[in-house]
């Protein structure tokens, strides 16, 4: 990171009650907080939305199915030896998002790699990310209609509000009776 980028987050976003985080993209902010606000403005504003976590983006540690092929991460412990929860996202096929699938107790992240491979290996994941649950910031569900209902009531969440072209056109005839004729 360089001294005029703020950190990145990854966002993940939940569109119904009980249904699965998706990967929506990632913004910039100072810190998790402000990356929670951050994230609710870009992401929630049009789609449903229920629920969000926020993750740093220097604390997802990445394995496409090429690389878990030529060479699997060691099941060692990491430094601390202390077993931690891990979140699991997985690609699955070569189309869509990353989605949340689970979660796995491992001693580092190579260990929860390995984990998540043979625990949900048989989805036909393309790309892994795994996350120490510690390193998540969430949404409160007990807050989900405050921080997303508002939204869903405006009518600029549909394009059809703006009918910019219909208008267009009214300006284009209205400039064109005015016009001398030649």
């Amino acid at each position: 990171m360089n001294d005029t980028q703020l950190p990145r987050f990854e966002v993940f976003v939940q569109e119904r009650r009980n249904g699965p985080h998706l990967n929506a993209g990632s913004v910039h902010a100072a810190d998790a907080e402000l990356a929670l606000l951050n994230a609710r403005d870009v992401f929630a504003r049009r789609p449903e939305c229920h629920g969000l976590w926020i993750v740093p983006a220097d604390r997802v540690t990445a394995r496409t199915a090429e690389q878990l092929a030529v060479e699997m991460p060691s099941s060692e412990p990491g430094e601390s030896g202390r077993a931690e929860t891990y979140r699991v996202f997985g690609k699955i096929g070569h189309k869509g998002t990353h989605e949340h699938l689970g979660r796995v107790e491992a001693a580092s992240a190579g260990q929860a790699i390995r984990k998540a491979f043979d625990t949900f290996g048989s989805l036909s994941v393309t790309s892994w990310w795994v996350v120490p649950e510690s390193a998540c910031l969430e949404s409160a569900e007990d807050e989900a209609d405050a921080w997303f209902k508002p939204a869903q009531d405006k009518p600029f969440r549909d394009q059809a509000f703006y009918p910019v072209e219909t208008f267009m056109r009214s300006l284009r005839r209205a400039r064109e009776s005015k016009e001398p004729r030649r």
